[in-house]
């Protein structure tokens, strides 16, 4: 009798906690499309960045055991864009035939922010932990034609936009969040944005 009870005051709060669980999604639209070369299709635009704070009085921890990836392969970093949390690590991984460079000049507006994690060789890899919100140009001094945007969100609900410009924010307990949209080279957007299950927000970069 006391196991029934149990598991069934278990499943009532699992469900519970499901119930208070939401997403945002939606649809960021005017996003910029690179120039193709005469005659050729033009190629994907590059994603836009979109996160979510939580309106609440309690700040968000740095999140400190979590490591995402950036590959140099054929001359090129990949993904185009990436966004990690603050107090994230991000590993730069060579992955190509000649040697690399990773370096950034800021995060964000801070100057005093940049470094060049040195060259390393195909096959190794060279880490980093972001401790700083903010958009992070990474360059390859090797190969000037080398470029990337890492964005570093002051929160771990993020995600980038599909190439058709589609996002989902998921497993966002129920609440106020500021959604922030960014985009290289276009003014960022911000709206407050009430969860309760699954809730929609479009964008359109263009305004």
């Amino acid at each position: 009798m006391k196991r029934s009870f149990l598991f069934a005051a278990i499943l009532m709060t699992s469900m519970a906690a499901f119930a208070q669980s939401g997403a945002i999604s939606g649809k960021v639209s005017g996003i910029p499309r690179a120039k193709a070369l005469p005659g050729a299709f033009p190629p994907p635009p590059t994603p836009a960045v979109v996160y979510a704070v939580p309106l609440s009085a309690k700040p968000m921890l740095p999140v400190a055991d979590k490591t995402f990836t950036v590959d140099q392969r054929w001359t090129q970093f990949v993904p185009a864009v990436t966004v990690v949390p603050v107090g994230a690590t991000v590993a730069f991984r060579n992955n190509d035939t000649v040697k690399h460079d990773v370096m950034w000049k800021a995060i964000g507006t801070d100057a005093a922010l940049g470094r060049n994690l040195g060259v390393h060789a195909p096959g190794q890899t060279a880490t980093y932990r972001f401790t700083h919100a903010g958009a992070v140009h990474l360059l390859c001094s090797v190969h000037p034609s080398m470029n990337a945007w890492l964005y570093v969100a002051p929160s771990d609900y993020s995600t980038v936009t599909s190439t058709s410009g589609q996002y989902k924010l998921g497993n966002l307990p129920d609440g106020r969040y500021r959604v922030v949209v960014w985009h290289p080279g276009v003014a960022q957007q911000s709206r407050v944005v009430t969860v309760g299950g699954n809730t929609k927000a479009n964008f359109n970069l263009q305004k």
